[in-house]
């Protein structure tokens, strides 16, 4: 009796032994895994996006998915999703831009990445500049850009609100106030009417090429009226 409960004892440690030795590695499995960075140009300038539309998307493809998990670019120019699998992905961008920039990431190996994409948007638009005087109820700005890739653009639009990076889409309603300015050229100053006095507005351009991939950004700018 005494040697068949040794040999249980034993057995029983053994076995606890191994347990504790596998409880020490990390699981790899979860979906706390994140890849973010920032959409560059090749000088360093970004590359503003949209948060509330699809135009500009950094697409991630995990093995064995069928369907891409797409991160949106705002208006700063960042991107990120931390709620990815413990996977292999590839990931890139996709919208006015042509890179051939591709990401090739082991999130099972790592649990976060970071990476900068250098892109050539379809038009590159100056960020916008206060030209004379700022009023209590108008700017004047100056804008210009420059269509790339031998595209032609076919829409340009000056958008001023009291929401930040606005965009065609945003308009106004309860507490914010969006005025849209059409263009006529790929540069020169345009009048923004209608502000109120002592408010603070954000102010950037978009335009489009007839690709159909959407819109291009500048960055904004931000000005109080008198």
């Amino acid at each position: 009796m005494k040697a068949l409960y040794n040999t249980v004892f034993y057995i029983f440690c053994c076995m606890f032994l191994q347990l504790a030795a596998g409880c020490e590695k990390e699981p790899v499995f979860g979906n706390d895994r994140a890849v973010s960075g920032t959409m560059k140009d090749k000088t360093g300038n970004i590359i503003a996006g949209d948060i509330t539309t699809t135009d500009l998307i950094v697409k991630a493809l995990g093995a064995g998915d069928v369907v891409t998990t797409d991160m949106r670019v705002a208006g700063d120019g960042t991107f990120g999703n931390n709620k990815l699998y413990a996977r292999k992905y590839k990931v890139w961008v996709s919208g006015p831009v042509t890179t051939e920039d591709t990401l090739n990431v082991d999130l099972a190996a790592e649990k976060a990445v970071v990476h900068d994409f250098i892109v050539n948007p379809f038009i590159l638009i100056n960020t916008p500049v206060v030209s004379g005087n700022l009023t209590a109820n108008t700017v004047d700005i100056q804008y210009g850009m420059t269509a790339q890739g031998g595209r032609t653009v076919t829409k340009r639009e000056l958008y001023c609100s009291t929401n930040p990076f606005p965009n065609a889409i945003i308009g106004s309603g309860y507490g914010y106030t969006t005025i849209k300015v059409t263009l006529t050229g790929d540069a020169g100053t345009a009048t923004v009417a209608g502000l109120v006095t002592k408010t603070k507005y954000y102010i950037r351009i978009g335009a489009q090429t007839s690709d159909g991939k959407g819109s291009n950004y500048s960055e904004q700018i931000t000005i109080t009226t008198l």
